[in-house]
């Protein structure tokens, strides 16, 4: 048995295409396959995020956050204050874990982290 190629991690959406402008426009990533109800984006390397059409009624649970590591968190912050997305906290600093970080909200209201950690990991 060998071990994983790759990660893809899945959240269940109510408009696709909402997800689709967030994940692919807003955040610039790229659409690797389009299986009609569910749509997987490239993050990084071998490390996708899956978005799927909700076949019943949701809520999204603040015990998933989807963190996205990126070198320029100011940055990353004015691009969603400028595309109207709600920032849950404002790029800081956060000494106990050697991190500088942000939290926004998708439009299913799932919590997104854009994080850089202040020594890279692996």
């Amino acid at each position: 048995m060998s071990g994983f190629d790759q990660l893809v991690t899945f959240v269940r959406v109510a408009d696709i295409d909402r997800s689709s402008a967030f994940y692919g426009g807003v955040l610039g990533l790229e659409l690797v396959r389009d299986q009609g109800a569910c749509r997987i984006f490239r993050v990084s390397g071998d490390g996708f995020l899956g978005v799927c059409v909700a076949t019943e009624p949701f809520e999204p649970d603040d015990r998933v956050i989807l963190t996205l590591v990126a070198d320029d968190i100011a940055g990353w912050g004015e691009r969603l204050a400028a595309a109207a997305v709600t920032i849950e906290k404002p790029p800081t600093d956060y000494p106990e874990f050697e991190i500088t970080h942000l939290f926004a909200r998708d439009p299913d209201g799932y919590l997104v982290e854009i994080q850089r950690f202040w020594e890279h990991l692996g």
